[in-house]
């Protein structure tokens, strides 16, 4: 969503845009250019796909910006600016890096080796050095970075969220009807690709403490741990009690249904569907982790990754006490009023300026 809005905010202003990639985004637009790079390898999770990507990616960027002749190049990640490298010291255009992530997160959450981290790490470094601007997505971020790069410049640029009415009633009496719910069911959801880093057996382990309540989890989603979680619930006897929905188109409108949103994830950037859940009408649980607590910071919500009985007794209490709820309710509220802004309006200001520097030096 994060680079559409990216790309959007430049087509918006009638800029014509290159994108590089291994396969074609799901949109199109008159001025959005696509250069689609071939390769080899089929899976696109493996060491020997990311070897190869970072081989010829520099090089088919630089054909591209040569090509076309780019007046800026944008990126999502340190990694990627160390790849833009060579194109930005030939074309002599500003770099604008985006950071979603804390450092090493590739090499950490992808691949277990030690020589494969020293590279990202480089590469990260490199990266920071080559940029012209540098923009974190959450507060956490940022000072994930600074506390490995303190003297490197980097600017907080929140992503924001849009709020769109609905009917809260209306929404949760589909649920019900859809999943043949009773009435009385208080209705958790969590939305995410199922991957180690989300944490998912917290929410599994919290369900099993509820055993026997009114408590319906709905972990929508779908990812490489689909059959393990589901493993874990029948093991844990809670199977009848968590509901696996796997991919969704309608997410928003679930989560709208539901009675509270849970987030447990060991790491995250400012994750969208978390910001997206805090304009559902209902309190938002998270992991208490750097990027979480920038989007909740209510204390009352946040809990340690490793203590599922703390979210336990959190959702207990929503459950059976509704002063509790709604104070929580209002908290989430208020957190949400600080993510509604114009994103594509401001960043595209922030690059202008850039631009008008660059030509001034």
């Amino acid at each position: 969503k994060r680079f559409r809005l990216m790309i959007e905010a430049f087509l918006d202003q009638g800029c014509q845009v290159h994108y590089i990639a291994v396969e074609p985004y799901p949109f199109e637009h008159k001025n959005l250019i696509p250069h689609i790079m071939p390769t080899p390898m089929k899976s696109r999770e493996s060491l020997a796909f990311w070897s190869y990507f970072f081989a010829v990616a520099p090089w088919h960027l630089l054909w591209v910006s040569l090509r076309n002749r780019v007046e800026l190049i944008s990126v999502g990640s340190p990694l990627y600016a160390c790849l833009s490298g060579i194109a930005k010291l030939v074309t002599r255009v500003p770099l604008v890096t985006f950071i979603f992530i804390t450092p090493n997160s590739v090499a950490q959450w992808r691949f277990d080796y030690s020589l494969y981290e020293k590279i990202e790490t480089l590469m990260e470094k490199l990266g920071l050095r080559w940029s012209d601007l540098l923009l974190a997505n959450s507060w956490g971020a940022q000072s994930a970075w600074k506390n490995v790069y303190p003297s490197t410049p980097i600017e907080v640029f929140p992503n924001n969220v849009e709020e769109h009415p609905f009917e809260k009633k209306k929404q949760r009496q589909k649920i019900l009807n859809e999943f043949s719910l009773p009435e009385d069911r208080f209705l958790i959801s969590h939305s995410g690709v199922l991957l180690k880093r989300k944490n998912h057996d917290c929410l599994i382990q919290t369900m099993a403490l509820l055993k026997g309540s009114r408590a319906v989890l709905f972990i929508i989603g779908q990812g490489p741990r689909w059959n393990e979680l589901q493993s874990t619930a029948e093991s844990l006897g809670v199977a009848d009690q968590i509901i696996f929905t796997g991919y969704r188109k309608d997410v928003i409108e679930l989560i709208q249904g539901t009675d509270v949103f849970a987030f447990p994830s060991f790491a995250e950037g400012m994750a969208e569907s978390l910001l997206e859940a805090t304009t559902c009408q209902l309190p938002c649980l998270v992991s208490s982790i750097p990027e979480n607590m920038d989007v909740i910071s209510n204390t009352e919500q946040h809990f340690p990754t490793d203590q599922p009985a703390v979210l336990a007794q959190k959702v207990e209490r929503l459950m059976n006490d509704k002063e509790y709820y709604q104070r929580l309710l209002a908290a989430t509220q208020k957190d949400k009023n600080r993510f509604i802004f114009d994103w594509k309006g401001r960043f595209y200001e922030k690059v202008l300026s850039l631009l008008n520097n660059s030509q001034r030096a």
